[in-house]
């Protein structure tokens, strides 16, 4: 870029201003008042914007003889992006919603946003000037009494531009921008090339936000100085704030040329780079600055910020450390000020939100308890330790910082959201119609303003909002997701031609998720990513979280054909990734999840994307073509719902893998009793398995009313998390239920809970949002379930999952009235009961419900249908999977024999169970080739005894049914 790009514009400008002055008309009151004050954008996930506003005592212009641009009164942060941990600071971040699911709570930090090290002057900069921090200025030298006689002497005839220079700097100094302003034009009435006050007007106008001004007045600076170091970072600054970066960069890189030993134009310049996305080089010049001046705080907490965008935690931690160290040096030496202490609490909010990313979260929690400390009147610091405590579990100490956010700060969108939640988590229903109104409202608000919603879309799932509302929402938030996304100035991927799959071509097919490992995601579709049929279909896993060791990721990464643990790179290298291995479809199994990297899909690196299993809504993104779902999760009627195309499923969109994983629930013998948890052995169990967060005093009163008409009853329900639980209690003696009646018990490992679930007699589920894979677990262990579809997509799974397991009549109900009247109907009906869980358990192995082959042919269908569309069609558009005719549908003697013979396996002799197991474990030879395969000898002794109970049934050995069994058993 040639610099003279630059001046011609503010050579114009001055020719056609006869008085050489930029500033004509009244003057701007630059002044400003108090300290310190914290302004925020409200909206949802954004981080707070901080502003300094700095004590009279302390304000100041450095004077022309030192490199950096004058420092303005007010310095405010801006918000950064979601895509990386640090990003542009004028972008917003968002939430890895967190979920937060449980979602990562909003984020409303200045961690990733912010910077100490840049020297910029004007009200919007997004960082907080180095020059802002106490230094000596034209202020120290001057008192009131002085500045009168400076003042009377500039009046007299012996004044010339030099006591018009010292007093402009000293006016500017002490907050007086008016007569700051006229002292600057009397010096350039009497001396038209001084650049020094060029720059203290440009000053004047970058510090109300007025950057083209500025750029100009910086520009005539160097008309009549074209060396001018200050000229050129101030340049720069207004440049980057006009979002002109590359003209920065290259003001920044002259000034550097002209003045290589000042750190604080490499951090400057550092900045621009990090804006840009350009992490690496981000580093290296906040390092360059480090080396120049290695007691530089500002510069290490801004690496930090840049280490930690880079995923390069550990590192990321020793600079603000190091920031700190230096902080408590300067206050031991000179003692605290305002801009200190506020310094030392953005580092240590920094500190808290890298913490929390290497799950050090009581750490972290410790750190925002410092921050709170040294700004106890800042409604942003309560909100950001309610979300660390939040994180903790810790929902009591969460409510608490929320609540006093809010008595500090009323109108605080955010807080409120994150309030809300909590409240909802621990079943806190008091004042529930009136806040929900509020956060309805606020929710209005946002999405008319175009801000990003205070309301993660995942808590809105469970949330009693309108559809069409819920939709607006997700939408916003993936067009913010877009806009941060954009900021990335990364150019379009270029996709692979749009051409049909020839004979022997595979469709290249990508998983992208944090979720594998211990986690419900894997659970369910453990064996899936495997299952496909490799002479059509090609697999990658790109992993976004780090192996957690267990037996969940290992096997995923052993049975699919590629897998990448890309949890140490940033989005943008995640995305070229994706797209350089030539991914045809990419499917996210996030969503709006925790550990989400939403950006990845904002950038588009494969033609077809699609949203399946991880959130259970609409993204509202229009950069997510599909959304895989089936008939009964969203019929015609509810189309509406959605903005993605959608493709519906045969059956069930849910997959689960319990057919290969828990094959042993189906031996009653390994089922645990019911004193094992505390339960009565002579009562009706109705339970609830479902995570507090999903109930709602709607349907907790039909479960009181439930419990009413059925006395020798009691409702089990999960202490998830613990702290609801005297709530319930106390809503159920509210209700006239003895809270007695009311037993909790803790969450267990995947195995357990799944046979724990079959002791109940009757599960009752939450409308507002289902049981989805405990809906599963508990199918699968047997106990029939009762719920109610809803609008929404998270409010009919279970619904789907009741139909596919061929209940759908007897399970579904249509109002919570209808609810009642089933649940007490099958508990006062022990035949009718008993009738139905028979018939449910008889059904398990040929449910489509658990028929998990049967559902990755079908997915792959999908997944060759979409391609076809998209090489052969305009666009994406809803399309339907026809079922596929199997071999048990052409022999209907099979098919009706399998639920006669497997009945229930209480069919089968069970004291041939231990015997079998027994003879199988202690032949080590065989042991060792079950291993090999992934068999347990109880697993062996389950298919043994299937193909028993089929003989004794006399179910023909060439049945389908009976061959699929025989082949697992062999």
């Amino acid at each position: 870029m040639a610099y003279d790009s630059l001046v011609a514009p503010a050579a114009l400008f001055v020719r056609q201003n006869t008085a050489r002055s930029p500033l004509k008309g009244k003057p701007v009151d630059l002044g400003v008042q108090g300290f310190p004050s914290i302004q925020r954008d409200a909206v949802a996930g954004a981080v707070p914007k901080f502003s300094i506003q700095i004590p009279q005592s302390q304000q100041g212009v450095h004077s022309h003889h030192q490199s950096q641009a004058p420092s303005s009164a007010q310095v405010p942060f801006q918000p950064t992006t979601p895509t990386q941990s640090v990003l542009p600071q004028s972008a917003v971040e968002t939430p890895r919603p967190l979920t937060h699911t449980a979602q990562q709570p909003v984020e409303i930090t200045t961690v990733a946003t912010q910077s100490l090290s840049q020297p910029t002057q004007q009200a919007a900069s997004s960082e907080i000037s180095a020059s802002a921090a106490p230094q000596s200025s034209a202020l120290d030298f001057y008192t009131s009494q002085q500045l009168q006689q400076l003042s009377w002497w500039s009046q007299s005839k012996q004044a010339d531009f030099g006591a018009y220079l010292e007093l402009a700097s000293a006016y500017a100094g002490k907050g007086d921008t008016t007569s700051a302003h006229h002292y600057y034009t009397e010096v350039l009435r009497l001396q038209p090339t001084c650049a020094v006050a060029w720059c203290g007007i440009a000053a004047l106008y970058s510090s109300t936000g007025d950057h083209t001004r500025a750029l100009l007045s910086y520009q005539e600076a160097l008309l009549v100085h074209p060396n001018c170091v200050d000229a050129y970072i101030g340049l720069g600054a207004a440049c980057k704030e006009l979002s002109r970066s590359e003209e920065a960069v290259s003001c920044y890189q002259i000034a550097i040329q002209l003045q290589p030993g000042c750190a604080r134009t490499h951090a400057a310049l550092a900045g621009v780079y990090f804006e840009q996305g350009h992490l690496e080089l981000s580093v290296a010049c906040y390092s360059d600055a480090i080396a120049l001046e290695p007691n530089f705080p500002e510069a290490y907490n801004d690496l930090g910020n840049a280490l930690r965008a880079l995923l390069r935690c550990q590192e990321a931690v020793q600079c603000y450390t190091a920031c700190l160290q230096l902080h408590a040096q300067t206050a031991q030496v000179h003692g605290t000020t305002h801009h200190l202490l506020y310094s030392i609490a953005v580092t240590y909010n920094n500190l808290a939100s890298v913490l929390k990313l290497q799950n050090r979260n009581d750490e972290a929690c410790a750190c925002y308890e410092h921050v709170t400390r040294l700004q106890p009147d800042s409604a942003e610091s309560h909100a950001n330790l309610g979300n660390a405590y939040k994180d903790t579990a810790r929902q009591e100490q969460a409510i608490l910082a929320y609540q006093q956010a809010l008595a500090l700060k009323p109108d605080y969108p955010a807080a409120l959201a994150n309030l809300v939640h909590s409240l909802q988590c621990v079943c806190d229903w008091r004042e529930r119609k009136a806040t929900f109104h509020r956060l309805e409202m606020d929710i209005v608000r946002q999405i008319y303003s175009g801000q990003p919603t205070s309301v993660q879309p995942f808590h809105a799932m469970a949330y009693p909002l309108n559809a069409n509302l819920v939709l607006e929402l997700t939408r916003l938030h993936a067009r913010h997701i877009e806009l941060a996304a954009e900021r990335l100035r990364v150019p379009a991927f270029q996709h692979p031609p749009k051409n049909l799959l020839k004979a022997g071509q595979r469709l290249k097919v990508g998983y992208l998720s944090s979720d594998f490992g211990n986690h419900p995601l894997s659970h369910l579709m453990g064996s899936v990513f495997g299952s496909h049929a490799r002479a059509d279909v090609e697999v990658t896993c790109f992993a976004l979280s780090a192996a957690d060791g267990t037996e969940w990721r290992k096997r995923i990464e052993g049975e699919v054909e590629h897998f990448y643990d890309v949890s140490h790179l940033t989005s943008v290298q995640i995305a070229t990734m994706v797209n350089q291995a030539g991914v045809q479809v990419l499917i996210d199994l996030n969503g709006y999840t925790k550990g989400a990297r939403n950006e990845i899909f904002a950038l588009r690196p494969a033609p077809v994307q699609v949203s399946y299993m991880g959130f259970p809504a609409t993204t509202g993104a229009r950069f997510i073509d599909y959304l895989v779902l089936d008939r009964v999760v969203a019929p015609e009627h509810l189309r509406h719902c959605y903005s993605e195309k959608l493709v519906y499923m045969p059956h069930c969109y849910f997959v689960n893998d319990y057919k290969q994983a828990h094959l042993d629930v189906l031996d009653p013998s390994t089922r645990p009793s019911r004193t094992e948890f505390g339960l009565p052995e002579d009562r009706f169990i109705f339970s609830c398995s479902n995570q507090l967060y999903k109930y709602d005093p709607e349907t907790f009163t039909t479960w009181c009313n439930i419990l009413r008409r059925v006395p020798n009853s009691v409702l089990w329900l999960l202490r998830f998390p613990p702290f609801g639980e005297p709530r319930i209690k106390s809503e159920a003696a509210a209700r006239g239920i003895d809270p007695d009646r009311i037993i909790f018990t803790d969450v267990a490992d995947k195995d357990v809970h799944i046979k724990r679930s079959g002791i109940a007699d009757l599960f009752l589920d939450t409308p507002m949002c289902n049981a989805h894979t405990t809906g599963c677990d508990t199918l699968w262990a047997g106990c029939p379930v009762i719920t109610l579809p809803l609008e929404r997509m998270a409010s009919r799974v279970c619904a789907s999952l009741c139909h596919a397991a061929g209940f759908g009549e007897e399970m579904v109900v249509g109002s919570q009235s209808e609810y009642e009247e089933r649940a007490v109907e099958l508990a006062l009906s022990p035949a009718k009961l008993s009738d139905l869980r028979s018939r449910l358990c008889a059904a398990r192995l040929s449910a489509h419900l658990f028929d998990t082959k049967e559902w990755v042919r079908d997915f792959e269908r999908c997944l060759l249908e979409m391609w076809r569309i998209y090489c052969t069609e305009d666009g994406p558009r809803d399309f339907e999977m026809s079922p596929q005719v199997s071999s048990q549908d052409t022999c209907p003697a099979s098919a009706s024999a399998a639920p006669a013979a497997l009945q229930e396996v209480e069919g089968v002799p069970q004291m041939l169970a231990p015997t079998l197991t027994k003879t199988i474990s202690s032949n080590p030879a065989l042991v060792k080739a079950l291993q090999k395969q992934g068999i347990t000898p109880q697993l062996l002794t389950m298919h043994s005894m299937l193909v028993f109970a089929l003989q004794q049934q006399g179910v023909s050995s060439s049945a389908p049914l009976y061959n699929s069994v025989s082949q697992q058993a062999h």
